[in-house]
């Protein structure tokens, strides 16, 4: 059965991993954003070099 008595405990623990997960999204989009400017510097360089 079913105890209802931790229902407020599952509730607690279901929001704090909400949370956790929405902060892990964040970081994510972060760490994307990050390695698409790296990624588009790089093509820069090799456009420079490729010049010479």
């Amino acid at each position: 059965m079913f105890d209802f008595s931790k229902l407020g405990d599952m509730a607690k623990i279901a929001g704090q991993a909400k949370q956790m997960q929405d902060k892990q999204d964040r970081v994510q989009r972060e760490q994307i954003e990050a390695l698409k400017k790296i990624s588009s510097q790089l093509n820069e360089v090799i456009d420079i070099l490729k010049k010479k």
